[in-house]
């Protein structure tokens, strides 16, 4: 990850890196996500004519999706593409359309018999890459029953499941109204739930239920640690929830005592306990059996809803939580079980403060608000140490079960529940700089919520040369202490080494004599995408994105031209150029 670390990326990288959300993009283009797309008309490559308008009229939704034939990972998608629909040909279509001149239907032909597509495949005659404004491949968009376009994604789709979720979402009699997805739906369970009066019986409830939403995974009734006890079936499986619902009678006074056990990705996939639909308390990581106690303010009958949450990120431990019993206690019982509740330090404020010995705040002037946009109102620190320690403290409203820390040094996630240590919590990193990573600077993070959208944040720098260096790669203006004093050093050392991030990639193709070759069609592809760009008058293709490897290779060289067009070259991660030769004829 460290080759990516350019401010203009840190929005993304705290986004899917330090937290357990992800954020979805809106479509581009002369259409919109949500917006009603026209009819067209299409022949296939066997001579099918085939128009958008007509097959809404005999299914449910049409995928379209725009792709090449020398596109990797189109090809990688189709397999499952093609499983999918072979399930749910009764009431989806499929047009495929090529977006690369050369893929005639001769050449259509052979593709389609290697692949097994028994889809529609045409080429895009009709312009829709130019009219959805695709700048990779394979984009998907699916439009719905109503003609409006429902879901739109760059980016090949990774398995079946990711397909069939997405059909199920718009076929069926029950689909009344338009639906924008901006993500894959989670997917539906697929274990049988347990009977409904087992499972009272192993929460020692007098009544139990499995939750009513389609997507919600069932409870099972396993065998743990010699007790009979209720477990999640949603292991491995992210973005997906399993709950049960179990109904006590209490009066006023009285404790909810719920005993459990977790083994989980602390943090992020989570037991949560919620009371008549109001969420109570998580907990997530490695619990052994412990008792968590509810206090009752009146009486009567409660609900109380056991989930486990998975996000869509990484598993953890065993992937599942198993509770042994939902129970009422009263009286000395009460009191005994609530004062056995976990006790974690609470402050006036959500803080998080550098203690290295030596450490300073520096301010940093960021006129352009570069800083700002990337990190939101962070504080900076000098720490002059190769370690920096951190002390936090939360406020009442915080559940540390929930809430994390995110080291960039090292990707390590640690819960503050873990983290606890006197009147508050404390986390240890490394330190990035120049001399030894390249980096000039690294962050910590402290998400209050699983969700990572409120958080505490602080940049720290080793020393002024790298924090000279920070300022001045990233156009951020000038720095000093924050008790006013001037930095020791006012310039960038001579000797400092530059952060790279971003590179220039030049593609350079010439005949046997040296001379430039304009019209070289060059696929340029990470896992994901492919976009293809042509050399110039010059015979060059230059284009500038973060560091990577990308895999690089000729499409098709213009007329009175011949040259390799099967061997990929990785590109240097750092950029450069690189030279080809097409041979003249």
């Amino acid at each position: 990850m460290k080759n990516l670390k350019s401010l203009l990326a840190l929005v993304l990288a705290l986004l899917m890196l330090g937290s357990c959300a992800a954020v979805a993009e809106e479509a581009p283009g002369s259409y919109t996500l949500g917006g009603r797309i026209d009819d067209f008309t299409v022949t296939t490559w066997d001579g099918q004519t085939v128009s958008l308008y007509e097959l809404l009229a005999e299914k449910d939704m049409v995928l379209i999706n725009i792709w090449a034939t020398w596109c990797g990972p189109c090809r990688n998608e189709f397999p499952f593409m093609q499983e999918a629909y072979t399930q749910y040909a009764e009431d989806v279509a499929i047009i495929a359309l090529t977006c690369e001149p050369t893929d005639t239907d001769d050449v259509l032909a052979e593709f389609v018999e290697s692949m097994g597509m028994t889809f529609y495949v045409a080429q895009d005659t009709v312009g829709m890459a130019d009219k959805l404004q695709v700048s990779a491949i394979p984009t998907t968009i699916v439009v719905d029953r109503f003609g409006s376009i429902c879901f739109w994604e760059a980016g090949s789709l990774p398995d079946v499941g990711s397909f069939t979720r997405l059909f199920d979402a718009f076929v069926g009699d029950d689909y009344t109204e338009s639906t924008v997805l901006t993500a894959i739906p989670p997917m539906k369970p697929n274990v049988a739930p347990a009977a409904e009066a087992d499972l009272a019986s192993a929460l020692d409830v007098a009544a139990a239920a499995n939750a009513a939403d389609e997507y919600t995974w069932p409870m099972a009734i396993v065998e743990k640690d010699g007790r009979t006890v209720v477990t999640s079936t949603n292991a491995a499986y992210g973005s997906t929830a399993a709950a049960v619902n179990t109904t006590v009678t209490t009066k006023a006074g009285d404790a909810i005592v719920i005993t459990f056990k977790t083994s989980t990705e602390a943090g992020c996939d989570l037991l949560e306990i919620a009371v008549n639909g109001e969420p109570v308390k998580i907990f997530g990581g490695e619990h052994d059996w412990m008792t968590y106690a509810i206090p009752v303010e009146a009486d009567g009958d409660y609900t109380v809803t056991l989930s486990y949450v998975k996000d869509m990120m990484t598993d953890g431990g065993e992937d599942a939580i198993w509770v042994d019993s939902v129970t009422v206690a009263s009286g000395d019982a009460a009191a005994a079980a609530l004062a056995a509740n976990p006790a974690y330090p609470v402050a006036e404020a959500n803080t998080l403060t550098v203690t290295n010995q030596g450490a300073r705040e520096i301010i940093i002037s960021d006129e352009a608000g570069i800083l700002m946009n990337a990190f939101g109102p962070a504080t900076c620190y000098i720490i002059n140490d190769d370690v920096a320690t951190f002390d936090a403290t939360i406020t009442a409203d915080v559940d540390p079960e929930g809430a994390f820390f995110y080291s960039y040094f090292d990707g390590v996630t640690t819960p503050l529940s873990a983290a606890v240590t006197g009147n508050g919590y404390s986390v240890t990193t490394g330190v990035d700089a120049m001399e030894t990573t390249g980096y000039t600077y690294c962050y910590m993070a402290m998400y209050l919520d699983p969700t990572g959208s409120n958080m505490v944040m602080v940049i720290f720098l080793k020393d002024e040369a790298n924090a000279n260096a920070f300022v001045t790669n990233n156009g951020l203006g000038t720095w000093t202490y924050a008790d006013g004093a001037l930095p020791a050093a006012d310039a960038l050392p001579g000797d400092a080494v530059k952060v790279q991030t971003e590179a220039t990639y030049i593609i350079r193709y010439a005949d046997q004599d040296g001379q430039p070759v304009a019209g070289v069609m060059v696929q340029v592809c990470n896992a994901e995408t492919c976009q293809v760009y042509t050399t110039d008058e010059n015979g060059v293709v230059t284009f500038t994105s973060a560091p990577y490897a990308w895999e690089i290779h000729a499409l098709r060289f213009p007329e009175g031209y011949e040259g390799d067009t099967n061997t990929v070259i990785l590109a240097p991660v750092e950029g450069g150029e690189m030279s080809f030769t097409a041979t003249r004829k």
